[in-house]
């Protein structure tokens, strides 16, 4: 059973538990994702907003920064000789530099930047000196990034990062070797038919996955081998549904104070006031409004427009018919509402559905290992 780091509390004692385990060998898988990325290290998950912020002043103490969802790290030295003596934020460290860059508007940095995201996570993690780390990865397009990302990330990386407990600067050692480099959502379907949530399919027999993303949906057909029939991207994940919110609550008419004049609405905010379930945007007094009612308004327009789409590709391809399951994984599948609008329509909805596909490319790295 993996364990998801859900406070505070809960992260700083596993960090320090697993530091101290005496660890040597771990198995993982990474999903690199859109808005998030997705990682399974050993028994322990992790979801970090995939976000890169290049230190350039080295002369700033920038190495203070450090939470269950972003970290400072600085590469000593090792494989990637091009890395040595580079520091960089990752996650919402970097959030919170004007500088940072947003790895789902440039694909190639998902490939560009595999091992600075790896090295983020185990940082995060507080894995222990000496680790070996066997893991698989997915990109949007292996044929042709494949390569440069096992390139870019195998090999042995000395790295420093703040301890969480401590908040001292540790260095760590670890080997990286990258067993696998999957199509995105392969992982997905391998954890539904050979993993824990496992789909009675035969090699004739077909399913549809729907994966809600934080940039599309990803309508996936395979059989009961794992071979993908058909695909087809629907533009516009859950990430669209925050910025329709958030451009609603940009035309209200009630100023709250003088404060709030004018105020351009973050799509983040939006996320955070439903992942928190209080529908209120902001954190304070003089900001704070409630938007369940915008909620409401944009989520019908947002859902019926993709799941006509939806329909549309599963009927004129004779898929739903054949189809013995309709599967939905993603972090949209667990929005309200959706949730139940899929439940409805006879969608067999995972749990953990945001971690699926790092479960599955995890479970791809023991297959390869002969575990």
């Amino acid at each position: 059973m993996t364990t998801v780091y859900s406070n505070a509390k809960n992260w700083l004692v596993q960090a320090d538990l697993l530091a101290k385990s005496g660890l040597t060998d771990l198995t993982g898988g990474k999903d690199s994702g859109a808005g998030y990325g997705k990682a399974i290290i050993g028994d322990f998950s992790i979801m970090m907003p995939a976000v890169y912020s290049l230190v350039r002043n080295r002369n700033i103490m920038h190495h203070e920064t450090i939470s269950k969802d972003g970290a400072w790290v600085r590469y000593v030295e090792g494989s990637r000789l091009d890395l040595k003596d580079i520091q960089f934020f990752w996650g919402s460290a970097a959030l919170a530099q004007s500088d940072h860059t947003l790895l789902h508007e440039d694909k190639a940095k998902k490939a560009e930047l595999a091992l600075e995201s790896i090295l983020a996570d185990l940082a995060v993690l507080n894995v222990p000196d000496g680790v070996k780390l066997s893991i698989s990865l997915s990109n949007h397009n292996p044929e042709r990034w494949g390569q440069e990302i096992k390139g870019r990330v195998e090999g042995t990386h000395t790295f420093e990062h703040l301890h969480p407990v401590t908040r001292s600067i540790v260095t760590k050692t670890v080997e990286i070797v990258a067993t696998g480099i999957y199509p995105e959502g392969f992982g997905s379907i391998a954890h539904c038919l050979f993993g824990e949530a496992s789909l009675v399919l035969d090699p004739s027999e077909l399913a549809i996955a729907l994966d809600i993303g934080s940039s599309t949906w990803l309508v996936t057909v395979f059989n009961g081998s794992g071979a993908v029939i058909d695909r087809h991207l629907i533009e516009g994940g859950a990430g669209e549904l925050h910025s329709m919110i958030a451009r609603s609550l940009d035309k209200r008419n009630d100023r709250v104070s003088l404060l709030s004049k004018d105020v351009k609405h973050l799509p983040s905010l939006v996320n955070q006031g439903i992942i928190e379930g209080t529908f209120t945007y902001g954190g304070n007094h003089l900001t704070g409004k409630k938007f369940e009612t915008e909620y409401s308004q944009c989520l019908d327009e947002w859902w019926s427009n993709r799941i006509e789409k939806f329909a549309n590709f599963v009927t004129a391809g004779n898929y739903l018919d054949r189809a013995k399951y309709l599967v939905a994984w993603g972090g949209g599948v667990s929005l309200p509402v959706v949730d139940q609008n899929l439940a409805d329509l006879g969608f067999v909805v995972l749990n953990n559905p945001q971690f699926i596909n790092a479960l599955g490319l995890k479970l791809l790295t023991q297959i390869a290992r002969g575990a």
